[in-house]
């Protein structure tokens, strides 16, 4: 059988990924994990959290990450007034929530500095260092100068034009989500190309999700298909309340009545809402990418090629942060603070959210991500196919031995 871990992109909340491999492996080092794998993939968030696993770190070493405010504020560093460029500099002076507010060039010292041993290498020489000869090592990226994905590979060597790149460079690009988050692309040179690349978050080319590149990938290195089992962790997945939906369908309404009657002023707020909804949020979604159509796709692939059933190929984990009919009061708070929560967190109160979440997402009292579902006209979920809870995912994953 030939094993993929798969991890998600999803700034902070890739300490929910960390706390399932704790769960699963326990405090165990990292080179410990990587060598049950023959290959793994993984995007942003979760390009972090593959770094902490090749630097050799513990599991609770590699939880400082989040844990430690200092660390977190490393990666996530807020640029002074100075260091913005127009027009965000002005528009983040006057309090107003637009354009990226952290250094890229901060995040790449922080990782350089974090992870010593992973700088010193190539990404080729990464797995005779994890003790994994065979070990395929793939970072998801975007390409911004040529506008498509770009992935850095540890493997392909063999070719006049590879991109031998450090880990570090490109979690770097990997991680560097634009728009409201990070100032600049990461910019470097790989060697044996020598080509320059300027580079944004892998969400950009539709891998946020990296399953279905993963399959790919193992497919073109000429692995039989229906000997694939993949172990998918991500990193949380919202979707709409009825409380919001109910909210977008008024605002929107009040925006379509008031939009030609422009001194009325008590009218601005709900248009305004209803403006972040539809354009600020909905720009967003390109670096969240909601994960369910490379799940999709990587199933109904997978059950193309194998008489198997998906279980049998597939594991994903990953909280579906949801609110409906099956949802207890006692979750009901913690959920809503959920849905208010972005990628890039950095306060005391804000981590403990997540690891909360875990916390009610173990115990079943938050839904796991299935790989098929519907949502009902009530908002109640319809389960088709994957892992309906946390527990049955992590038992199916116990059972491949791995």
């Amino acid at each position: 059988m030939y094993n993929i871990l798969s991890l998600d992109g999803g700034g902070s909340w890739a300490i929910i990924q960390l706390l399932t491999l704790k769960d699963r492996y326990g405090n165990v080092s990292g080179h410990e994990i990587l060598q049950k794998y023959d290959l793994v993939i993984a995007n942003s968030g979760g390009s972090i959290v593959l770094a902490a696993l090749a630097e050799n770190w513990t599991i609770d070493k590699a939880l400082t990450l989040f844990k430690d405010k200092d660390i977190r504020e490393s990666i996530f560093s807020e640029n002074t007034f100075k260091d913005r460029f127009f027009p965000v500099d002005y528009l983040r002076l006057l309090k107003l929530p637009f354009g990226p507010k952290y250094s890229s060039k901060q995040k790449k010292d922080s990782f350089e500095t974090l992870f010593k041993e992973v700088n010193k290498r190539q990404m080729s020489e990464l797995p005779a260092f994890i003790k994994n000869d065979s070990l395929k090592i793939v970072v998801c990226t975007y390409d911004a100068l040529n506008n498509r994905a770009k992935f850095f590979k540890s493997y392909g060597t063999e070719s006049d034009d590879y991109d031998s790149v450090k880990l570090t460079q490109a979690i770097h690009g990997s991680s560097n989500a634009p728009v409201q988050y990070f100032d600049f692309p990461a910019r470097f040179k790989a060697k044996n190309s020598e080509i320059y690349y300027e580079l944004w978050d892998g969400a950009l080319g539709g891998f946020n999700n990296p399953i279905l590149a993963g399959i790919i990938e193992a497919f073109k290195l000429g692995v039989k298909l229906q000997d694939i089992r993949i172990v998918s962790i991500g990193t949380g997945n919202k979707l709409m309340s009825i409380k919001e939906k109910n909210n977008f369908w008024k605002w929107k309404q009040i925006a379509i009545k008031k939009r030609r009657k422009k001194l009325e002023f008590n009218s601005l707020k709900p248009q305004a809402k209803f403006f972040k909804l539809t354009v600020l949020n909905q720009a967003k979604t390109i670096l969240y990418q909601p994960p369910d159509t490379a799940n999709y796709i990587a199933m109904m692939f997978l059950k193309m090629v194998s008489e198997k059933t998906i279980n049998e190929h597939i594991v994903r984990l990953s909280p579906l942060i949801h609110s409906d009919s099956s949802t207890s009061e006692q979750v009901e708070p913690l959920i809503n603070k959920l849905y208010a929560l972005d990628m890039d967190i950095t306060k005391e109160e804000e981590i403990q959210c997540l690891l909360d979440c875990f916390a009610m997402w173990q115990k079943g009292e938050i839904l796991n991500q299935p790989l098929e579902f519907k949502i009902k006209r009530d908002n109640d979920i319809v389960f088709i196919n994957g892992n309906k809870d946390y527990k049955n995912g992590i038992d199916k994953w116990k059972s491949w031995g791995f």
